[in-house]
């Protein structure tokens, strides 16, 4: 599943966030998602109901080195460094 949300209210400063929930979809072969660039927050789970396992994919067209993370109960947000194995065909070692 995905779970999409609209931030309302966001202070990178001061780490805090409200968040409001947007579309929730289920996402299979048959329905893949993608990120919507003007409301990027999501969360990926996979249900207990479900009773199976899941993978999900996350490919990105660039290198990014760093990302937003988010807590929707304690309404904090912050940045995390991304590390990569590769880099534009490159393998890092």
């Amino acid at each position: 599943m995905v779970q999409n949300y609209r931030v309302l209210k966001q202070d990178f400063a001061a780490g805090t966030c409200d968040l409001e929930l947007a579309d929730l979809l289920e996402m299979n072969a048959v329905n893949p998602c993608a990120v919507d660039p003007a409301e990027p927050v999501h969360r990926v789970f996979n249900p207990p109901e479900f009773k199976q396992r899941a993978v999900s994919l996350h490919v990105y067209s660039r290198p990014y080195d760093s990302c937003m993370v988010y807590d929707e109960q304690k309404h904090k947000c912050g940045e995390i460094k991304l590390n990569y194995t590769s880099e534009y065909g490159l393998v890092h070692k």
